[in-house]
C-alpha cells in the first residue's frame, strides 16, 4: 500500500501546477475514480477538512488522505510524495524560468497554462457540488455563500462563511 501511496501522491504533486484547489480534481481523480482508495463522499470530508485546517490545502489533503489508508506512516508518505516533484522542480528549474521568464513564449505558456489550472478548479466545484448539493436549500446556502465572497472579496474570512453556513444548516435541516 506505501509504494503505491507514494506514487500516487508524487504523480499529484507533479502534475499539481496552479496551487493548492488544483490537486483536488487529480487526488479524486487518482484516489477515488482510477484507485478506489475512498468514495466520493469521503474525499468530500477529506477536502472539507484540509481547507479548515491551517496550511496549504494540498499537503493537508494529502496528509489526512494518506492518514484515513495506512494511519500515521500513510499520512508521513503522502505529505513528502505530494511536496517531494514541486520542490525538486523549483530547484531544478528556478534558474531557468528566471532568464526565460520574459520570453514572449514563455508567457504565452503560461497564460494557458493558467486556463488549463482555472478549468481543474472549476471541474472541482461541479464534482463536489454533485456530491454535497443533494436540494434547493443547499443549494440556497451554497449560493447566499458564494455572494457574500464575491460581495465581501479579501474583506470576508472564509472560516465566517463557512461557519455561518454551518449556522443556516443546523437551523433549516
Amino acid at each position: 500500500m506505501l509504494p503505491r501511496l507514494f506514487i500516487s501522491f508524487a504523480l499529484i504533486g507533479l502534475a499539481a501546477y496552479g496551487g493548492g484547489l488544483v490537486t483536488i480534481p487529480l487526488i479524486q481523480h487518482e484516489i477515488v475514480d482510477n484507485r478506489s482508495w475512498l468514495n466520493i463522499a469521503e474525499m468530500a470530508q477529506i477536502v472539507a477538512i484540509a481547507q479548515m485546517t491551517p496550511g496549504p490545502i494540498a499537503i493537508n489533503a494529502a496528509t489526512f488522505t494518506g492518514f484515513r489508508l495506512a494511519g500515521v506512516v500513510g499520512a508521513a508518505v503522502a505529505t513528502l510524495a505530494v511536496i517531494l516533484p514541486s520542490v525538486s522542480i523549483l530547484g531544478l528549474l528556478t534558474p531557468l524560468v528566471e532568464r526565460a521568464g520574459k520570453s514572449r513564449r514563455v508567457q504565452k505558456l503560461r497564460q494557458g497554462i493558467q486556463i488549463g489550472v482555472l478549468s481543474l478548479i472549476l471541474f472541482a466545484v461541479w464534482s463536489y457540488g454533485r456530491g454535497v448539493i443533494a436540494a434547493w436549500p443547499d443549494m440556497l446556502i451554497a449560493g447566499a455563500s458564494f455572494l457574500f465572497l464575491v460581495l465581501f472579496e479579501g474583506r470576508l474570512h472564509p472560516i465566517v462563511v463557512i461557519l455561518a453556513s454551518g449556522v443556516v444548516g443546523l437551523v433549516i435541516f
